[in-house]
């Protein structure tokens, strides 16, 4: 009876333990490869970008030197906002005064205030692409280009007016238009502009096919590919499609890392999409997000992750909440649990007083009264061991759990006050190494391994013996392994493979494989190598 509620107990512990695990989706496996790499992606454009300076500054000809810097501000572009606006401001500054060619200096002005908006400094792009440059003087590539510029302009300021007042421009639609008249129908920029007309008009289907086709020409490596990624998450969650729109966001994602873009909104948007289900991955992407921001160094982004934050407490709120919950399910469970062990007490007492009612009426025969007292003895011992072991393993237990419960509150509550104090950067430094996952299961192991042995000190040694001596199993001394822990639940009465993986914090396959690899060394039937597994210790 006491081992049964042993194993309930242990059960409890464990469901509350994986409750409390955040488990990564498979669809992050191959983006968490990636985020590892960043590094050597960033190490491979830091070389190629460090190349590309040195010819330039080593080129005499005025002109080289310019067509070789608006080349680099390109390549800058989603990577450094000053260094692509020190490059485009000395290449206007080439072309007014060694070059003086209007049409080399509208083409860096244009650059410079497409830059503008795209990082948010909208003011500043207002003031250049609409008071600074000369549209009468552009020639018709160049018009393309400003015009495209403004289109960009209006699209991004509608969709983060937020950190501005709205400035007085012509709607996206004004420079859609005239650019519609201007560019071939089988560009690749004409194909952007009638992809976000559709998404506007609500023609998803004809969006997504058309993203298809400026996706297909494209490796994940090149920027573009990231951007057109990032469109086709949004004509996903137009469409209702949550899975796939997640799937292009990590592709997105995927190809700004390979590319060491620093301003993006992928990884971010991935953050927010998995907060709910999985807080410590979250904020792993979010820390990341938020460094790249950082070194980019332009106004957008780091405003977009400061709002994400809001979201932040909201999550460990909502995850302190259940946590309480929890607690107090578990302490009704406790409660339930001193009053059935306190019956059982009882019941050994009556049991006692009925074995000494039973000694005195043997006291009439000598050969009776000796069976007796061994009977008795053996009884009182037995009663004695299992008091012993009840009040040793559910101390030990209260002892682990109060233990974990006070760190976790304690992290916590340390964890808000940082939220509100605005220490967010000091937040996500201690989230990315705290382990707090791993921690709480390394406990729980420890636990579970000390209170199974305690209970069935010699499982080990009669497990082995069912199996073949190739493949039996030497764990260190008071600890048990993965197949010793699986067959531990199953001699505790554990049958579900779905119970075992939820309590161990492992997949359902990976339970079947520890199956299926100790059956196969089993010595006799292995049909039958579960129910010798349950006859163990009785």
């Amino acid at each position: 009876m006491y081992h049964r509620q042993i194993t309930l107990i242990l059960a409890v512990a464990a469901i509350l333990s994986a409750c409390a695990q955040s488990r990564k989706g498979d669809q992050l496996a191959e983006l968490d490869g990636y985020v590892a790499a960043r590094s050597v992606y960033m190490a491979s454009k830091t070389t190629q970008m460090e190349a590309l300076t040195r010819l330039a500054q080593s080129t005499q000809d005025p002109q080289r030197r310019y067509d070789l810097e608006m080349d680099i501000a390109s390549r800058y572009f989603a990577f450094s906002f000053d260094s692509t606006q020190a490059y485009l401001k000395h290449c206007q500054d080439l072309a007014l005064n060694q070059l003086r060619d209007n049409e080399r200096y509208n083409r860096a002005s244009i650059q410079l205030g497409h830059l503008y908006a795209k990082a948010g400094n909208y003011m500043e792009a207002y003031n250049l692409l609409y008071d600074q440059i000369d549209t009468n003087a552009l020639s018709p590539v160049l018009k393309q280009e400003y015009l495209f510029a403004l289109y960009d302009f209006s699209r991004d300021l509608s969709g983060n007016s937020g950190m501005v007042e709205r400035l007085a421009i012509p709607d996206r639609n004004t420079y859609r238009e005239r650019l519609f008249n201007m560019l071939p129908k089988d560009s690749e920029r004409w194909r952007i502009l009638k992809m976000n007309q559709l998404v506007e008009q609500g023609r998803y289907a004809s969006a997504d096919s058309l993203c298809r086709t400026l996706l297909s020409g494209l490796s994940p490596e090149e920027h573009n590919y990231a951007i057109y990624a990032f469109e086709m998450a949004e004509i996903q969650y137009s469409m209702g499609n949550e899975r796939s729109r997640l799937e292009w966001l990590i592709k997105s994602a995927e190809s700004d890392i390979m590319g060491a873009v620093k301003d993006y909104a992928s990884l971010t948007m991935v953050a927010q999409i998995i907060l709910p289900t999985d807080v410590e991955h979250s904020f792993h992407y979010l820390r990341i997000a938020q460094e790249d921001a950082i070194f980019y160094n332009a106004k957008l982004r780091p405003w977009q992750i400061s709002r994400f934050l809001l979201d932040v407490e909201g999550a460990y709120s909502a995850r302190q909440d259940k946590t309480t919950r929890l607690l107090r399910i578990f302490m009704v469970i406790m409660a339930v649990l001193t009053v059935v062990l306190t019956l059982l007490s009882w019941s050994f007492i009556i049991r006692t007083n009925t074995l000494s009612k039973l000694r005195e009426e043997l006291e009439r025969s000598n050969t009776q009264l000796a069976m007796a007292n061994i009977t008795l003895n053996d009884q009182n011992r037995q009663i004695s061991k299992a008091d012993k072991v009840k009040e040793e393993y559910i101390l030990s237990f209260l002892e682990d759990l109060a233990g974990q419960i006070t760190t976790v509150r304690t992290e916590d509550n340390r964890f808000r006050n940082l939220l509100k104090q605005g220490k967010a950067d000091q937040l996500l430094k201690e989230l990315s190494i705290s382990g707090r996952s791993e921690k709480v299961r390394e406990s729980f192991y420890e636990t579970f391994d000390r209170t199974f042995l305690g209970l069935y000190p010699d499982f080990v040694e009669k497990f082995n013996a069912l199996i073949a001596e190739d493949a039996r199993i030497h764990p260190p001394k008071g600890r048990l392994t993965t197949e010793l822990r699986v067959f531990a639940l199953i001699r505790l009465g554990v049958d579900d493979s779905k119970k075992i993986a939820a309590m161990l914090d492992y997949s359902v396959s990976t339970i079947y494989n520890h199956k299926v690899t100790i059956k196969n060394a089993s010595l006799g039937d292995r049909n039958t190598f579960e129910d010798r597994v349950r006859e163990i210790g009785k």
